[in-house]
């Protein structure tokens, strides 16, 4: 494996890590924890019962199901940026009938406004928590979202069938090296989309990292890719292990609910992430964006060009993209248009930064002038924050 795949593999187990480690530190603080060793896990745990909803799986809530059955009302969508999760929730809603972009998934889930600083001090992430952005989008979509869990492995595999043989789209949560015989984990969603007697199937959503996949948006009718009820199982349990779930399997499915159309829950969600803040932890949003910068000024030449360098690379594709989204879905509305065209231009600050850190950073010129692109990026971030929370 190149250094290039590997320190990118390696980024996005960080960024699931991250995102939920960081969550869960308010945690830590309002409640006693049993010891130091169990600091991580326990707080985590806390995080994960009081913020994912968990719904215990019940066999008495399961009926029967066939022994084959295939969902054909559901387009294949997969992209090599790395925007899985709102890929997923596209899928899933376009068997809803609604068709909109991804960039309106992005918005709704929150999933690139904001970022959250490496917890190492160096290198930062623009996404967030997805399991927290299907809770907060499900309801505009005239969804309800329902994360199911369990230790049973019958169980588990009896709930996959039943739900898709009810029609619904199944969203797991899994370790893509463990499908793909990859040598490092990867936390990442995958949509089911049938099973028969021993295998499920499924719409890979990433097309990167090694991952067998082409960028793609297939209408409905594909049969997917197959993965043994066995290997779904380890990938599934790979990633409670990796995350430290109180649980070893969980799925999501969307069910019908009332439609929400008040948009200023979700402006005030990515404002606040964007703008950062937080009172606890490291970095988030435009303040992880200049503690960056200061890192880059002090460290001058010794800057390890890999730790920034993917991470860069995304923020860039994803404040592009936001500026798209907002440019089309909020046209002719000035204080949006204003906040598309500031993404435009941190996408554009964040792209030289990438270029500038290339071949290293030469000298302390260099390093300050890097350091002086990110924080006017932050700012132009924070003034964003400040835009979505006057809406």
């Amino acid at each position: 494996m190149t250094r290039n795949r590997r320190k990118e593999m390696i980024v996005w187990i960080a960024v699931g890590a991250a995102v939920v480690l960081l969550a869960a530190i308010p945690l830590i603080r309002q409640r006693a924890v049993p010891s130091d060793s169990q600091v991580p896990d326990y707080s985590q745990g806390m995080y994960y019962q009081s913020s994912y909803e968990p719904l215990e799986l019940s066999a008495d809530a399961l009926g029967d199901f066939p022994t084959q059955y295939h969902l054909d009302d559901i387009p294949w969508i997969a992209t090599e940026e790395s925007y899985n999760h709102s890929n997923s929730l596209q899928m899933i809603a376009a068997q809803k009938g609604i068709e909109e972009p991804r960039g309106y998934f992005d918005f709704l889930m929150a999933f690139t406004y904001g970022a959250i600083e490496h917890p190492s001090g160096l290198g930062f992430f623009p996404f967030t928590d997805p399991e927290i952005g299907f809770i907060a989008a499900a309801p505009y979509l005239g969804l309800a979202r329902r994360y199911y869990i369990t230790n049973d492995e019958a169980l588990y595999l009896d709930a996959l069938r039943y739900y898709l043989s009810q029609g619904y789209p199944v969203r797991v949560a899994l370790d893509a090296a463990v499908l793909y015989d990859l040598e490092e984990p990867i936390p990442h969603g995958e949509v089911l989309v049938g099973y028969d007697e021993a295998a499920l199937y499924y719409f890979e959503t990433l097309c990167k990292f090694g991952i067998p996949c082409q960028p793609r948006h297939l209408p409905p009718g594909e049969e997917g890719l197959r993965v043994s009820d066995r290997t779904l199982l380890d990938a599934v349990l790979g990633q409670a292990k990796m995350l430290s779930y109180p649980w070893r399997y969980s799925f999501i499915i969307f069910e019908e609910g009332p439609l929400k159309d008040d948009l200023g829950l979700i402006w005030k969600r990515n404002g606040q992430s964007l703008i950062g803040g937080a009172q606890y932890g490291p970095p988030q949003g435009a303040d992880a964006v200049e503690a960056l910068a200061t890192r880059i000024e002090e460290r001058g030449i010794k800057v390890d060009v890999w730790m920034v360098h993917f991470e860069l690379q995304m923020f860039a594709y994803t404040r592009r993209d936001n500026a798209a989204y907002l440019q089309e879905a909020f046209a002719g509305e000035t204080d949006i248009e204003r906040a598309a065209s500031l993404f435009d231009e941190a996408g554009e600050l964040y792209a030289g930064a990438l270029a500038a850190l290339e071949d290293g950073v030469a000298g302390q010129s260099e390093a300050d002038k890097i350091g002086s692109m990110l924080r006017n990026a932050a700012a132009l971030e924070r003034e964003i924050g400040h835009i979505f929370l006057d809406k």
